[in-house]
C-alpha cells in the first residue's frame, strides 16, 4: 500500500493519500497516465527552459489543479512564464540571506494536517515597523515554501490564520505602500501555484479590521475574498480549527510555538539540498523567442508587463 512519508516539517493522516485521490476521483494507474501525458506534453514545450520536472512535483501540480491536467499544463505555463515576467521574486534561494522579517512578522505551515487534509499556514503581524524591502523579503520566503511543499507536501490546499492582534491595523496598512509587490505575490501563489485556499481567519479586536481586509480583497478573486471571516479571539478561532492543529501559543498543547514553527523552517529550506533545488526550480523559466504564441502574455495573463488586471482565484 502506498504511503506518504512523514517528515519533522509536514504530518499526515493515515488515509491523507487515499482521502485526497478519492476526492479527486483519481487512482495510482490514472496518476500515473496523467504524469506520462504531462511529461509528453513538457517535452514538446520549446520555449520551456527546463523539462525534467520530477514526477513527485508534476503530481503536486496535478492535486492542487483538482485532478485536471489541462489545468496542471495552464498553471505550470504560467508559472514558468510569471518567473520570466517578474524575476525579482525569485533572485534569492538561501532564507538565512535573507533580510530578517521577523521583526514585524512570523509564520509558517503548521506540521501536523487538518482532518480533512488542507494544510494550516500561521502569520502573526509583530509590528508595523518595516519597509518595503522587508516586506518583499517576506513575499520570497513564501514564494521558497511553495517550491519546497511541491516536493514535501500532499494536501488539497490551504487554511490561513492571520493574528492581527498586536498591530495597529492602520499604521500596518498605511506602510504597506506597494501593493502592486501583494498582488503580484498572491498572483504568483494562486495563478502560477495553484494555491487553493479554502478559508481565511484573521483575528482581530480593532475596529479597523475591515481596512485590513480590504487590502486582502483587493489581491484576492471575489471567490476567496468571501472566503475572509474575522474573529474577535483566539478563543474564537477554536471553533473553526480544532485545538490540536494550532501552534502550543495557540492553544495547541503537542505542537511548536509559532516562534519556534518559523525558526523551524528557515532551518529546514535552508539546507545544502533544498537551496540546490530551489537554484534549479527557479530556472524553470520561458524563453519567448520560441513560444508559438507571441500574445500569450497578453491573452492569457492579461498584462503585458502589468499585473494589475490579473483576477487570482
Amino acid at each position: 500500500m502506498e504511503s506518504l512519508k512523514v517528515t519533522s516539517n509536514y504530518e499526515f493522516n493515515p488515509d491523507t493519500l487515499d482521502e485526497v485521490r478519492k476526492e479527486l476521483n483519481l487512482n495510482k494507474n490514472e496518476i500515473n497516465n496523467m504524469l506520462d501525458n504531462l511529461q509528453d506534453w513538457i517535452a514538446k514545450q520549446e520555449h520551456f527552459t527546463k523539462k525534467d520536472f520530477s514526477r513527485r512535483y508534476l503530481e503536486t501540480c496535478l492535486i492542487q489543479a483538482k485532478g485536471s491536467v489541462e489545468r496542471t499544463k495552464t498553471n505550470l505555463e504560467k508559472l514558468c512564464t510569471l518567473k520570466t515576467l517578474l524575476p525579482t521574486y525569485f533572485e534569492k534561494h538561501n532564507a538565512k540571506d535573507f533580510e530578517d522579517f521577523s521583526n514585524f512578522v512570523i509564520h509558517g505551515p503548521v506540521a501536523k494536517i487538518l482532518k480533512d487534509n488542507y494544510r494550516l499556514y500561521f502569520v502573526k503581524l509583530v509590528s508595523s515597523d518595516f519597509d518595503a524591502s522587508a516586506l518583499l523579503e517576506y513575499y520570497r520566503y513564501v514564494i521558497l515554501l511553495n517550491e519546497y511543499t511541491r516536493i514535501h507536501d500532499y494536501s488539497f490546499g490551504t487554511v490561513c490564520v492571520v493574528d492581527c492582534r498586536d498591530v495597529n491595523l492602520l499604521s500596518f496598512v498605511a506602510k504597506m505602500t506597494n501593493i502592486v509587490d501583494l498582488r503580484n505575490t498572491m498572483s504568483i501563489m494562486m495563478v502560477g501555484y495553484g494555491l487553493r485556499i479554502k478559508a481565511i481567519y484573521v483575528i482581530s479586536e480593532s475596529k479597523t479590521v475591515d481596512v485590513f481586509v480590504t487590502v486582502l480583497k483587493q489581491v484576492l478573486s471575489k471567490k476567496v475574498s468571501e472566503r475572509i471571516k474575522v474573529v474577535k479571539t483566539v478563543e474564537a478561532l477554536h471553533e473553526f480549527v480544532d485545538k490540536e492543529n494550532l501552534p502550543k501559543d495557540y492553544g495547541g498543547g503537542v505542537n511548536k510555538t509559532l516562534k519556534e514553527i518559523n525558526e523551524n523552517w528557515t532551518n529546514v529550506i535552508s539546507t545544502k539540498e533544498n537551496v540546490e533545488f530551489f537554484k534549479d526550480i527557479f530556472q524553470a523559466k520561458t524563453d519567448e523567442k520560441y513560444r508559438l504564441s507571441d500574445r500569450y502574455n497578453e491573452e492569457v495573463l492579461g498584462m503585458p508587463g502589468s499585473f494589475r488586471t490579473l483576477s487570482v482565484d
